[in-house]
């Protein structure tokens, strides 16, 4: 299809789309089906609707209009009660509060731009969301005895089991049909990627769990969809080991023991993306994070969930950018992760040892520049690299110096786009001048 015909077959997807909405709601209120279930028939509606992108529109700019139509056509559901005959109540009437409808529309968009035509890296995330998911919410809300705590609420061990054993058979079934990975492969990294997934998903909250866990299965999949049962089966308990020291420290740490697990599973994703060289001012960010939490705590429910959701949110954008643009984007990558360490620090110092700034700054500027030169980042940066990197950690320490006030709320995101700036203004400078 050339012309408008993709970008038309678009509109209409969505508009059958919310039509079976509507119908799935009407279904539902008839035969009295409960929210849950309502929700999830949604989920796996939409869910297995993605995975159909593919097959169904070609080139990636008539997705991108369709997953931007679909965001749109989410939010008028969630806050117009009366649109179309309220089918949004088929999504939002749960008690608990979730953006799950959101973050598996921008997942959908972000897998589709980032999976380069393989279809294994598109598909096997979705269909682990979907049917795992949904089996995992519907088992534990029908036959959950065995509970455990979590920020958003509780879920259950019967849930957990159904989640790893559904996304087993799905990851096995995807694997043989959609890649040539060796059978004996196919076994083994079927078992990581369910389990993988369930231990993300018992630790998402607010629904994130509709972004995690397809970004997570994608990255591990990047990384290990060729690798020997034997390597994997290495990075399994290398994983549940770090899982489990996590959950042992976490009282030592102040943390639950649900949040200590999310701090070692995104350290582990950023260890399978970045390597060593992008993980070392991510681990210092989150140990600058974790000083802050007794001398300036986080005025939101769960600060610790919240502050992880934007340090791994902003590495997936630059991540994003990086592969889209073209040029390596792990230099400017480090200098804003750096910048973010460096604020952290500085305001669990601030008011006390405020001197302690002129170490810190050098030396996370110090260690950009050792990351920048070693074998882990290719030779080739500008020459104004230098001035960039001193001049975006000197306007962080400086703000979170001069006015630490503006962190009492909204910190890590604050922070985060603080530390951002400069970088994303240099790259898109470089980006231009190629």
């Amino acid at each position: 299809m050339t012309g408008p015909a993709p970008y038309l077959l678009a509109v209409a997807a969505v508009g059958a789309l919310l039509a079976a909405i509507a119908g799935i709601r009407k279904v539902g209120t008839h035969w009295r089906w409960s929210a849950e279930v309502q929700r999830k028939c949604v989920h796996v509606m939409v869910g297995l609707f993605a995975m159909a992108l593919p097959f169904l529109l070609p080139g990636k700019w008539p997705v991108v209009v369709l997953v931007l139509l679909a965001l749109a056509a989410m939010l008028v559901l969630r806050f117009s009660s009366g649109f179309l005959g309220g089918a949004g109540a088929a999504i939002h009437s749960v008690e608990r509060r979730s953006f799950g409808d959101i973050w598996l529309a921008v997942a959908v968009g972000f897998l589709f731009l980032r999976s380069e035509g393989h279809y294994i890296l598109f598909g096997l995330p979705l269909a682990i969301i979907t049917l795992s998911d949904a089996a995992a919410a519907l088992t534990g809300s029908t036959y959950g005895r065995l509970r455990f705590a979590t920020e958003g609420g509780e879920k259950s061990w019967e849930g957990v089991i159904a989640f790893t054993m559904v996304g087993w058979i799905t990851a096995m079934a995807m694997l043989l049909l959609f890649s040539d990975a060796p059978r004996g492969n196919v076994i083994v990294l079927g078992l990581v990627i369910a389990a993988f997934g369930a231990m993300v998903e018992a630790i998402s909250w607010r629904g994130l769990d509709n972004l995690f866990v397809p970004l997570a299965i994608h990255f591990f999949l990047r990384g290990y969809l060729d690798a020997a049962p034997m390597e994997l089966s290495l990075v399994a308990v290398t994983f549940f080991a770090l899982a489990a020291t996590a959950a042992g420290v976490s009282q030592w740490l102040g943390l639950t023991r649900s949040t200590a697990r999310a701090f070692a599973v995104a350290l582990f994703i950023f260890l399978g993306v970045g390597g060593v060289g992008g993980t070392v001012f991510p681990a210092l960010a989150i140990g600058a994070y974790l000083l802050t939490r007794g001398v300036l705590p986080g005025g939101r429910l769960h600060p610790d969930l919240d502050f992880l959701g934007t340090l791994c949110s902003a590495a997936a954008i630059w991540l994003f950018i990086g592969e889209m643009t073209g040029p390596s984007s792990i230099h400017f990558y480090n200098v804003a992760m750096a910048g973010i360490a460096l604020g952290y620090g500085l305001l669990a110092l601030a008011g006390r040892q405020r001197l302690w700034a002129l170490v810190l700054l050098p030396s996370c500027w110090a260690g950009v520049r050792a990351l920048a030169l070693t074998q882990w980042h290719p030779a080739g940066l500008p020459d104004w690299y230098g001035t960039l990197g001193i001049a975006s950690l000197f306007l962080v320490a400086c703000i979170a110096l001069a006015m630490p006030h503006l962190f009492r709320r909204w910190r890590a995101p604050r922070l985060a786009l603080l530390a951002s700036a400069l970088p994303l203004a240099a790259y898109f400078h470089q980006v231009g001048a190629l």
